[in-house]
């Protein structure tokens, strides 16, 4: 029986299915947890060679591009969440620190964007602060103002949005993580993310008012204040 493809076009196709489950659903069928790397298929020829010296590079952009989709749904993040993990697990920290810390930051935001509900939402939260207290490990305001600036944002925005925990402490978290991102966001540089910042960090000083003035008649009045 002729077959109606060569078995290169037949292999091309393979590769190209696999690549879009992974790319739409995180995963393939049959395949879960299982990257591009994991199956035998032999793409060496046409293969790129930054992808063999850094094989977790293809999942960090196709996290990367599930993330940037317009429209973007609660399923791309999760597909994009997916391929940061992948990505994570691949990369020697010691050898590629600055690579393993931007995949931390990557996760980070991709926890903090989940459009979640209830406990859920707290769960994603609580992922976001360890993947970007990872981060901060390896990414400092000398080497890598941006992203160092970028890392405090998102962290200041989950404190804020947080109701897990200690309420004035998750603010005065925000509000010291704020304060760090505007060290390193200049208004000549970054004046569009400043500003945004300045918004949140005033928003974070109201919500500390609010706790003080709700708590001036209560016992815990003097916790409240030494927290801020």
């Amino acid at each position: 029986m002729q077959r109606p493809f060569s078995e290169e076009a037949l292999k091309d196709i393979c590769v190209w299915a696999l690549d879009y489950c992974l790319d739409r659903y995180g995963h393939v069928p049959g395949f879960e947890g299982v990257g591009m790397e994991g199956l035998d298929i032999d793409d060496s020829e046409g293969g790129d060679e930054h992808d063999r010296d850094f094989p977790w590079s293809s999942e960090v952009a196709r996290g990367d591009g599930l993330m940037t989709r317009e429209p973007r749904t609660n399923g791309d993040i999760a597909a994009a969440i997916a391929c940061y993990q992948r990505a994570l697990a691949m990369i020697p920290r010691q050898e590629h620190s600055d690579e393993w810390g931007e995949c931390q930051l990557s996760l980070g935001c991709a926890y903090v964007e989940q459009e979640l509900d209830g406990e859920a939402r707290e769960d994603s939260f609580d992922m976001a602060i360890q993947h970007l207290n990872a981060a901060l490990e390896v990414i400092g305001p000398a080497t890598f103002p941006h992203e160092y600036g970028e890392c405090h944002n998102q962290l200041g925005t989950v404190y804020l949005e947080r109701m897990r925990g200690n309420p004035p402490g998750n603010v005065a978290a925000a509000i010291e993580s704020f304060h760090k991102c505007l060290e390193v966001f200049s208004d000549q540089d970054h004046p569009v993310e400043r500003a945004e910042v300045q918004e949140k960090l005033q928003d974070a000083y109201q919500e500390a008012t609010g706790m003080i003035e709700d708590a001036e008649g209560a016992d815990d009045y003097g916790d409240y204040v030494d927290e801020f």
